[in-house]
């Protein structure tokens, strides 16, 4: 695919470098589809060419290519391997960025040449009774004088069993202030191999015919605390940096997907004959091509665009979240297309369409659920796009008797008074006539502090001119009742009637 404007020579290079790689190793990784054997031959090929570290400074053994450098590896792979591309994706997702982000400088120069260099590593996050609550983690990690002592199970785990290197988040506080601040949960480093701790059961998961899934078992797993990444509480902080990292480069992925979809229904249309003509000139086909490029490009503009912001240093929370959303979704829906172009052969097993439909749903849960994510961009949302999200202030113009837009401050704010508040409630309900106000917006137009508004609400209330709706930290909305509209104006004063309603049609 074209490279954007914004990628660098090196960036640019190492597309082509990857996509000429990938068709090398396609073959090899379609026989283990069907062998159900894991790569690891493939795998050491890219750990040997350092694609792993395409996100990993240079100066600890990677590429310096960046969020973006992963998100093109990513892409190029899934373009025509979905399983190995999934693996890369763990591998990358397996410490990587929360050890850049939260390690020390021994750390980092212990850990990331060896994830540059190919090391498998996995993720655990997901437990028993903790899935998309993560808080909800409970293994627990005890620490006895320079060590930790890990007890628990983990399930779900990408490459769980083939992975070197296990990146686990554990429970060190049972304190509910902990919990509430989420300072309950630690990140550890845990090395297959160490005593008690062993793969517990591999799964058969929907697609993953090359890719080992399983559960693990910690029983009085000893860890250094010199393998303890950030310092003890930090693991929620940690967590959700590397599922923000994690969830860009899955997205990544789905553009993949999404190409490979797209290179078999186009030319497999071109080709299949039926009613004497190639089934590409049929319109509910070409229809069809036309939401698989729209998809494609859509999704791969939002990818690239959020992995350019996460390499300014910038908060991506609410990127990161939709684009894993929108790609799973998207590419879910592309694969219904495509499977409907090829008719049987999109659900036959010799085409890759089948595959990426089954994965595509499953993309729907690894990474974080698409509700998870959309859970994570409402409470965000409303934290970081405070100044875009506004109230829109109208007032009734003079003359038409209708709201209209108005912007910037109130010049002349009435003083502080009963009388006051309630005109302000009384003439909000001519302009929004089901909606309540909130302290601040009656404070648009009322010069009072907190404490001289609330003592004014307070009155109105007791008085029944108001009604008012508290939460935990005290009045939340304000509306003027059918009394207090009437002590503030007139019955007249609420009247409005279109020019073309005529008194026949009104009392």
């Amino acid at each position: 695919m074209q490279p954007f404007p914004w990628w660098t020579d090196e960036q640019k290079a190492f597309a082509e470098e990857v996509r000429a790689f990938v068709k090398e190793i396609a073959p090899r990784d379609a026989a283990t589809r069907w062998t159900r054997e894991f790569p690891f031959d493939i795998y050491k090929k890219i750990g040997a060419k350092g694609y792993i570290g395409a996100a990993i400074p240079k100066e600890y053994g990677g590429l310096g290519l960046g969020a973006t450098g992963a998100c093109i590896l990513s892409e190029e792979l899934h373009s025509m391997m979905p399983g190995i591309g999934r693996i890369v994706v763990g591998n990358m997702n397996g410490g990587l960025r929360q050890i850049i982000e939260y390690g020390t400088e021994e750390q980092k120069k212990r850990f990331l040449p060896d994830i540059a260099g190919g090391e498998i590593g996995a993720v655990v996050i997901t437990e028993m009774t903790a899935g998309t609550d993560a808080a909800g983690v409970t293994v627990t990690a005890k620490k006895e004088g320079n060590h930790y002592i890990l007890n628990g199970k983990k399930r779900f785990i990408v490459a769980a069993g083939v992975a070197e290197r296990y990146f686990v988040y554990a429970r060190t506080s049972d304190n509910p202030e902990d919990y509430k601040k989420r300072r309950h949960l630690t990140a550890f480093v845990v090395k297959k191999g160490t005593p008690g701790f062993t793969c517990e059961k591999l799964n058969e998961i929907l697609a993953f015919e090359n890719v080992q899934n399983g559960s693990l078992d910690f029983d009085n797993v000893v860890v250094s605390e010199a393998d303890r990444i950030g310092q003890e509480g930090e693991g929620w902080k940690i967590m959700m940096a590397g599922l923000n990292f994690e969830r860009t480069v899955i997205a990544s992925g789905t553009i993949g997907w999404q190409r490979l979809l797209l290179n078999n229904a186009v030319p497999y249309a071109q080709r299949r004959v039926q009613f004497g003509k190639p089934t590409i000139d049929i319109p509910a086909n070409q229809d069809k091509i036309a939401d698989l490029v729209i998809r494609l490009k859509i999704s791969r503009i939002a990818v690239y665009y959020t992995a350019w912001l996460w390499d300014r240093e910038e908060d991506i929370t609410i990127e990161a979240s939709a684009i894993k959303a929108f790609g799973a979704e998207q590419t879910l829906e592309s694969a219904k297309q495509a499977t409907q172009i090829m008719a049987g052969d999109g659900v036959n097993r010799f085409y890759p369409v089948q595959n990426i439909y089954e994965v595509a749903k499953t993309e729907h849960v690894a990474g974080g659920t698409v509700e998870a994510c959309r859970l994570v961009i409402f409470r965000s949302a409303l934290k970081l796009m405070t100044e875009d999200i506004q109230m829109p202030r109208r007032v009734i113009d003079q003359e038409l008797g209708v709201p209209v837009p108005a912007f910037g401050p109130v010049e002349n704010k009435l003083p502080a008074s009963e009388e006051n508040v309630l005109a302000v409630l009384a003439e909000d309900y001519r302009i929004n006539p089901g909606l309540h106000m909130t302290p601040g917006d009656i404070k648009e137009y009322i010069a009072a502090g907190d404490a001289e508004l609330e003592k004014a609400i307070v009155a109105l209330e007791g008085k029944g001119y108001v009604m008012v709706l508290r939460n935990k930290k005290g009045i939340q909305l304000v509306k003027a009742t059918y009394d207090g509209l009437n002590k503030a104006y007139p019955k007249e004063h609420y009247r409005w009637f279109p020019t073309w309603a005529t008194e026949d049609r009104v009392f």
